[in-house]
């Protein structure tokens, strides 16, 4: 198999097949990480091919300091970032839509007895809807340590900064997440 850096260096020089291959390789990736900062399938397939876009924009640039795979978790991380400042109002509309559909579910004697599948599914989406309420930095640290399984030093070179902040940001993001999850359960 083809290494990342063969790729890069193929794109750089201006074979585009070679970019293809690299979105083939992390497309899953990307898309996963786009559906958990934004929480809505729609909006993450649109970040995610923003991002691509914007990581093949950017890749001449690419100065081969880190991997590939962290260089594009970064551009992802960023796209999603700028797509949720410009989407605000539609993440209230989406989390006003979400939470007005489990109302409507619900009858004069409480709530209908969903079986445990559909109740894990209501709990995950409250989860959800609670980290999309976080601001961005705290989203993205959510995001990339208990969805990617990424270590502290990983997230630091994803986001550019110390690991110190990234344990911070985590910290505040649970507390935060504590705060909005005990008012909603």
């Amino acid at each position: 198999m083809i290494s990342d850096e063969q790729l890069v260096r193929q794109t750089v020089s201006g074979d585009v097949e070679s970019f293809n291959r690299l979105v083939e390789r992390y497309h899953g990736m990307v898309f996963n990480l786009a559906y958990r900062m934004l929480g809505d399938t729609s909006e993450a397939e649109d970040a995610t091919q923003e991002a691509f876009l914007e990581g093949f924009k950017s890749v001449k640039g690419f100065q081969f300091q880190s991997t590939f795979k962290t260089w594009l978790y970064r551009v992802s991380i960023n796209t999603c970032q700028q797509y949720i400042r410009k989407a605000e109002s539609r993440q209230r509309i989406l989390s006003s839509y979400t939470e007005n559909l489990a109302d409507s579910q619900r009858t004069d004697s409480g709530p209908v007895r969903p079986d445990h599948h559909l109740l894990k599914s209501e709990r995950e989406q409250i989860v959800q809807l609670a980290i999309n309420d976080l601001p961005p930095k705290q989203r993205s640290v959510v995001t990339l340590f208990y969805m990617e399984h990424l270590k502290y030093r990983e997230i630091a070179e994803i986001l550019d900064c110390s690991e110190g902040t990234v344990a911070s940001r985590l910290n505040t993001a649970i507390s935060n997440l504590k705060t909005t999850l005990e008012k909603r359960l």
